[in-house]
């Protein structure tokens, strides 16, 4: 998708170190699903520095926005949230992802959204989306934070729960506490047995029938993952976005040879000599072929392609579904072919 260039309609602080931007589109169309996010790219020290953040707003809203934590190290994150104001122009590109409900969940009885930190900004969309184009879904969020300072749409959440009293259930863990904690508050970090407890009161003894959204830290996301397959819950009823890359993932062996891919961009086709140790996008990237992505990391999904014929080695993947592998999809920036008859396709 091409870039856009938005301005800041207004800037809203969350927390001490979150902010929400909403922005201007000066009336360009833009299309988008709860749970997809945008590239943000902006010029930082004279260099173009891109970045990928959720989308925080309805697609019927207005002004769409992004909501944005401070990451110790991060330089765009940082910047955005100490400087915000000053910011004039926004390079825009997406929406990208496939973290969002299937039409399918729109009908089911529960969802269960399992939040951690910021990941509650693609959830809190989801959530407010279900409640607003379903009937009878009721939503139960289970979200993890540090401290209740920290504790990010907080009153906005709590609000909207109350309003739609019979349809949403919040729970939150709080590993240090403090005082005056919010109603539905586990004191400590939160578990297994204590996420499995919070989900059975809230749909009973058949959690294989919800549908769950999972966002957050790592460890978190792999914590609750485990928890819901040894319940017997349906590969497919569980949905994780990756903001990054788990820790310490194991290394693997790359193709010793270099292979001929043949890609298939758009109206184009390019033939591809890719040498070890560089993924196919790396390759297409070294030939100046435009090819849409983000991370480089296997979290995001931008540079989705589709393998038609021949074998890739796929390293590492956080963005595409069973479904989606079945069909065929690869992330070209973790696929290292394996035959020198791969070929790969990508609409666009």
């Amino acid at each position: 998708m091409n870039a856009q260039i938005w301005s800041t309609a207004a800037i809203v602080r969350e927390t001490d170190h979150v902010v929400t931007v909403k922005f201007d589109t000066g009336n360009q169309p833009f299309i988008y699903k709860p749970g997809q996010f945008i590239n943000i790219t902006l010029l930082l020290d004279g260099e173009p520095v891109t970045r990928s953040y959720s989308l925080s707003s309805l697609p019927n809203d207005t002004n769409p926005s992004v909501t944005v934590k401070k990451v110790e190290g991060g330089l765009m994150s940082t910047y955005i949230v100490d400087q915000a104001e000053q910011v004039d122009k926004w390079q825009i590109a997406g929406p990208f992802g496939s973290f969002t409900p299937e039409p399918h969940v729109y009908t089911a009885q529960d969802v269960v959204l399992l939040a951690g930190g910021s990941g509650i900004v693609p959830l809190f969309s989801i959530a407010r989306s279900l409640i607003s184009q379903s009937e009878n879904t009721v939503v139960t969020l289970i979200y993890s934070s540090r401290t209740k300072e920290e504790i990010i749409y907080r009153q906005q959440m709590e609000d909207w729960a109350a309003k739609h009293h019979e349809r949403v259930r919040i729970h939150y863990a709080i590993s240090q506490p403090g005082n005056d904690l919010p109603v539905s508050t586990v004191k400590g970090r939160i578990n297994k047995l204590v996420a499995r407890k919070l989900i059975q009161s809230a749909i009973g003894d058949n959690p294989a029938v919800a549908h769950y959204f999972i966002c957050g830290p790592s460890a978190l996301m792999n914590m609750h993952r485990e928890m819901l397959t040894a319940q017997q819950v349906p590969e497919e009823n569980i949905n994780m976005e990756w903001f990054a890359p788990e820790p310490g993932a194991e290394p693997v062996s790359l193709p010793a040879n270099m292979q001929e891919v043949l890609l298939h961009f758009y109206e184009q086709s390019n033939l591809l000599d890719v040498h070890p140790g560089k993924s196919i996008l790396a390759a297409a990237l070294e030939e100046k072929i435009p090819l849409p992505y983000s991370c480089k990391t296997g979290t995001c999904g931008v540079c989705t392609a589709r393998l038609t014929s021949g074998k890739v080695n796929m390293v590492a993947n956080y963005a595409l579904r069973k479904t989606d592998l079945d069909a065929g999809l690869i992330l070209l920036c973790q696929s290292y072919p394996l035959t020198s008859d791969v070929t790969v396709e990508i609409d666009g």
